[in-house]
């Protein structure tokens, strides 16, 4: 866990050069510790920027804690028990909490990172056309967005999807084992796919582009990934002003991470304090798109991701995502944010 005490938001606006709000003045907070789960990936450039530069501080939080979890399973548990107030994982594993009737629901959408999926495999693996994907074992996390992907892929090229030999390892043993050829390909989200890459593999599939002989370098998405933002019922229920602040404080980190005239400072802040490669966070950096904006894309890839919860058996029918998604937080901060408002109840 890391402990950040955060600077002043007058004096970090101040040497930003920025307006100091995006909106009008909000009532009090109701917390002044806030509890962040954080990872080391750049799809936590908005936190960064709203730690780094005292704009939660500004919204009320004179302390903001960060943790850091081995699993997704575990993350969700220290949502529901209240040790971290904000998750934002990828968007699969709440949609299956939903499905499970526990309590959480979808404050926002953090970022697009369909084109950060990567499928990679060892070059003397020889995989030309998605058929060759049948004699080779594929290292993946289970149940993750990499199981979506795969299953995706399978339907796009018209594969036996029970051919294929997909072996569950978290992303270090998937690079571990391309590296042995314990496994001959991995599929995983960044940075895992760069250090594949950087370790002589070759890209077979991205998100968004196929790497096959036949079409390579052709538009072909099979990831719907998005980075969401996630609360309990409780914590919403009890800190509603918390709630909108710390909200208003994200959206506004979204839009100066999503601004080309600032990409030199947040790559250099996202490699500080995610403790990254300057190098690789500028490789992938263009494979993340921060947007806001609560519409059809987003449901799109939501019931993208709920479909495969169904067809691999993990949930039972496909709920709509605006069930679940409660957009007034985000509406506070920006009501043009919300082209389909949420029907989440609190």
């Amino acid at each position: 866990m890391n402990r950040r005490e955060l600077m002043t938001g007058a004096v970090a606006l101040g040497a930003a050069g920025i307006a100091p709000s995006l909106g009008h003045a909000q009532a009090k907070s109701e917390i002044a510790t806030l509890e962040l789960g954080f990872g080391l990936d750049p799809v936590f450039a908005p936190h960064v920027l709203a730690m780094s530069k005292g704009w939660l501080r500004e919204a009320g939080f004179t302390q903001v804690n960060t943790k850091t979890f081995t699993s997704g399973a575990l993350a969700g548990e220290a949502l529901i028990s209240g040790q971290i107030h904000l998750w934002t994982p990828g968007n699969l594993p709440p949609i299956s909490m939903v499905a499970n009737d526990v309590p959480v629901v979808v404050l926002g959408t953090n970022c697009i990172a369909t084109e950060a999926d990567n499928l990679v495999a060892r070059k003397d693996a020889n995989i030309r056309k998605p058929e060759d994907l049948y004699g080779v074992k594929i290292g993946l996390l289970a149940g993750s967005s990499a199981s979506a992907m795969l299953h995706n892929i399978a339907k796009r090229y018209n594969l036996d999807e029970k051919r294929l030999q997909p072996v569950n390892l978290p992303p270090p043993e998937q690079l571990a084992g391309l590296k042995s050829g314990a496994v001959q390909a991995m599929l995983c989200w960044q940075p895992w796919g760069y250090n594949a890459l950087a370790a002589g593999g070759e890209l077979i599939h991205s998100g968004t582009t196929s790497h096959f002989e036949a079409n390579k370098g052709q538009p072909a998405q099979v990831s719907a990934t998005r980075s969401i933002f996630v609360a309990s019922k409780d914590f919403v229920r009890a800190n509603p002003n918390a709630t909108r602040a710390l909200m208003a404080a994200l959206v506004r980190g979204q839009r100066y991470a999503a601004d080309p005239a600032n990409r030199a400072e947040v790559l250099a802040l996202v490699a500080q304090e995610t403790k990254q490669d300057r190098a690789l966070v500028e490789a992938i950096w263009g494979q993340y798109r921060f947007d806001p904006t609560i519409g059809e894309g987003y449901v799109a890839d939501m019931r993208s991701m709920s479909k495969f919860l169904v067809a691999s058996g993990r949930v039972k029918t496909e709920a709509d995502p605006m069930d679940y998604t409660y957009t007034a937080p985000v509406a506070a901060a920006d009501a043009s944010l919300v082209a389909i408002p949420g029907k989440a109840k609190l």
